[in-house]
């Protein structure tokens, strides 16, 4: 029944490329993939699915045959003093290992919520030096107006070995914005809603955005229907605000979950220098030693 069924789909869809048509052209296409490619690839025993499903329940409930669950919090640590930050480097190879992901696994993100708990995974994944990873066009929603096959059993996944090459370049910290804000080569990208930016909405102890910040709120990055925008309209976005691939870019917003969706974003436009500012508001907005705009 399933060889059948993908067998109809490719003939339906894209069988050769599967990369979203609004995006052809993209530097690093390879990063989206469409409901088409995965079909076409299942049962892969190099192939790695992820769910990040906004809860386990919807996992539970029906998933993608193969995929693995896990949640957003399990793959950042907790700040007692607010926030989150990316995992050490033996619990990221630790985690990821469980997964059945190892350093030649081709990984697949997908959630149901426009690619924004899955592109903090892609963050993850790029800052330990893994590169074959790539999210699904629209989540779990597109899989389902594309009829793919949904499942309620358990994969059952042989852990693997995986061994980080960390690249602290794709990182910023609090120290190194501050020694850069007057720096015109570098942009920052403030993915939170306009109301955070412009401190109406407080989540921290101060509100306000970091000095010189771009307002781009990650959700414009989406169609209605969650999928990413046309490549066209991408550029336009990021461009028309400053954000161009000459500077480096740092993204963030409160806890680096929203923002790394931008991150993801301009991966995919091809921004080699870019950084993820992993503690974000959480962090510039409760210490009082850090300069900020309202």
């Amino acid at each position: 029944m399933m060889k059948r069924w993908i067998g109809a789909l490719l003939i339906g869809l894209l069988i050769a490329g599967g990369v979203p048509p609004a995006l052809a052209g993209a530097p690093n296409t390879q990063f989206l993939v469409d409901p088409a490619w995965l079909a076409a690839r299942l049962g892969d025993p190099n192939l790695r699915i992820v769910d990040m499903s906004g809860e386990r329940k919807d996992y539970l409930a029906g998933h993608i045959p193969g995929a693995v669950y896990i949640g957003v919090n399990e793959i950042r640590d907790i700040v007692p003093a607010g926030g989150y930050r990316l995992p050490a480097q033996p619990q990221a190879e630790q985690l990821l290992s469980r997964l059945g992901i190892g350093n030649d696994s081709v990984v697949v993100i997908y959630d149901d919520a426009g690619g924004l708990h899955a592109s903090r995974l892609f963050f993850t994944l790029d800052v330990f030096g893994h590169s074959k990873m790539a999210l699904l066009d629209g989540g779990i929603q597109a899989w389902r107006r594309a009829n793919g096959p949904l499942t309620t059993e358990l994969p059952n996944v042989a852990p693997a070995m995986f061994r980080a090459t960390p690249r602290p370049e794709r990182v910023a910290s609090a120290e190194w914005i501050l020694e850069r804000l007057k720096d015109p080569r570098i942009v920052l990208v403030d993915a939170r809603s306009p109301k955070e930016y412009r401190g109406e909405d407080v989540r921290a102890k101060r509100g306000g955005r970091i000095p010189g910040a771009r307002s781009i709120e990650w959700q414009e990055n989406l169609r209605p229907d969650k999928t990413f925008k046309p490549l066209g309209e991408l550029k336009a976005l990021y461009g028309t605000q400053g954000v161009t691939p000459d500077k480096t870019a740092v993204t963030y917003c409160q806890t680096h979950h929203r923002s790394s969706h931008s991150y993801f974003v301009l991966r995919l436009l091809g921004y080699e220098d870019i950084r993820g500012y992993d503690r974000s508001w959480a962090e510039w907005g409760n210490r009082d030693d850090l300069p900020l705009e309202r």
